[in-house]
């Protein structure tokens, strides 16, 4: 089995989840009690909320970059990153340590492919929908129109995640909010651009595919350490 270091901390709930889902995944390979043979390293997300507001984008990815270097010191053979806005970072992370990143991107643009799913409502922080990372980059590996909210309805979803999902806080409120928002659109899928918002939002919620970007790395970081990915 490849080791794979983890970055996390941004937020420590997504990554608790990412943990959990590891876990699962090895118990479900090997039997028994085993558990998922991996590296983490936890960013400060206070730091790196305040880099994501001031748009400090360069210290942002700095933070992320040192991370990854320590995961390679430690003995890292490829890197995963446990936050859809940090993937903002994979590709100076990449530069750097010269490792493998096993990227979100990758194993969502297959998951929407798979389904025939071309015109997913994107939802994620506030710069994920709109910012000038996330969708231009999915669209080099996804052959779709990506639909993304309004602004009112991406001021609903940030509150949402900000103030309430890293708190590990998830309100039934929020969850019809939720699921109304999204059947305000005409689209064929909804992605969880990220990584908390699997905590709101299930396959089942909608009444059209549910694409848990969290899930969906998870179980491709997996296939990477068993040498499927």
């Amino acid at each position: 089995m490849s080791l794979v270091g983890l970055i996390g901390g941004v937020s420590p709930e997504a990554t608790k989840i990412y943990y959990e889902l590891l876990n699962g995944h090895a118990r479900a390979r090997q039997g028994g009690q085993h558990s998922v043979r991996a590296l983490f390293f936890m960013l400060d997300y206070g730091v790196m909320i305040g880099h994501y507001h001031d748009e400090a984008w360069d210290a942002f990815k700095a933070e992320v970059v040192k991370g990854a270097e320590a995961l390679k010191a430690g003995g890292a053979e490829a890197i995963a990153i446990t936050s859809g806005t940090t993937h903002v970072a994979a590709d100076a992370v990449a530069e750097a340590t010269g490792l493998p990143v096993i990227h979100m991107l990758a194993s969502l643009s297959a998951a929407l492919r798979a389904k025939g799913v071309t015109r997913p409502l994107l939802l994620g922080t506030p710069w994920v929908m709109s910012g000038d990372f996330f969708r231009p980059a999915l669209l080099k590996r996804y052959d779709g129109d990506p639909i993304v909210p309004g602004q009112a309805d991406r001021d609903t979803i940030g509150r949402i995640i900000f103030d309430e999902l890293v708190n590990g806080e998830v309100k039934d409120s929020s969850r019809e909010e939720m699921k109304a928002l999204v059947a305000g659109y005409e689209a064929d899928g909804v992605i969880l651009g990220c990584t908390e918002l699997c905590m709101i939002l299930a396959e089942g919620d909608c009444d059209i595919p549910v694409f848990s970007t969290t899930h969906i790395h998870a179980a491709a970081i997996d296939a990477w350490m068993n040498g499927a990915g």
